[in-house]
């Protein structure tokens, strides 16, 4: 298309068909630890709010930190896949579920094999919305909000920021693998044992573990959009539509 800054074709290609690999990774290939750099790169220029750039990004490569990992990551997968399959009820058995619950349980087996494992983190924990809450009705009284002021909470704003900070980044960077022909997912399923893992890898306890980013070559690049409900159809102007 001319005239437009990008190939706008291409473009949506890119942000169209970056899905959540995980039986599609190649375990075998080995993945330059420059590939990651350039898209770590990519990840950083990502929007963050108030300029803070509290990310932090740690990358395992090594066999016996990923086997240790990937012990505590099955322990986690057993309880959630047990708790998750129960409260589904009759949806579980839709094609769709299990082909999920399967492609997760593929990744959970070969987690260890992955070529590199990547942690993203913020600096700091996440806000307390509760106390934050208490803390401006304390002091709503020095405030002049108008006709606001009845019902004003912050917490949740605050823990918006805090995680707004780092999930822009986080995609950028499975874009900008993505583009160079390797696959992701984001996934928690180490962060029960955050504590465990922040010790296993020397991450400091104020520091907040995010999630966990498979990283490999995949196998085959004919990766589609995903079926989904039509934006228009979950989309309200001016006034909220049910």
């Amino acid at each position: 298309m001319t005239g437009l800054p990008f190939d706008v074709l291409e473009t949506d290609r890119l942000l169209t068909t970056t899905r959540s690999v995980r039986r599609r990774l190649d375990l075998d290939r080995p993945v330059p630890r420059a590939v990651i750099e350039e898209a770590l790169e990519v990840a950083v220029q990502a929007p963050t709010a108030n300029d803070q750039q509290n990310w932090r990004w740690v990358v395992l490569t090594e066999q016996a930190v990923k086997d240790r990992l990937a012990e505590l990551f099955d322990i986690s997968w057993q309880f959630h896949q047990k708790e998750v399959w129960t409260r589904s009820g009759r949806r579980r058995n839709t094609p769709q579920a299990r082909k999920n619950n399967d492609s997760a349980a593929a990744l959970a087996e070969t987690i260890a094999r992955v070529p590199a494992l990547v942690i993203p983190c913020v600096l700091g924990r996440p806000p307390d919305i509760g106390a934050i809450d208490a803390e401006w009705l304390g002091a709503t009284g020095t405030r002049n909000l108008g006709t606001w002021q009845e019902g004003v909470r912050i917490g949740a704003m605050r823990a918006s920021n805090f995680y707004g900070s780092i999930f822009p980044a986080i995609w950028s960077f499975q874009l900008a693998l993505r583009s160079r022909g390797l696959g992701s997912t984001i996934t928690c399923m180490h962060l029960p044992f955050e504590r465990q893992v922040g010790e296993l890898l020397g991450i400091p306890a104020g520091v907040t573990q995010v999630c966990l980013v498979p990283v490999a070559y995949t196998i085959g690049t004919d990766f589609r959009p995903a079926k989904r409900v039509p934006a228009k159809e979950r989309t309200s102007w001016e006034r909220w539509q049910a």
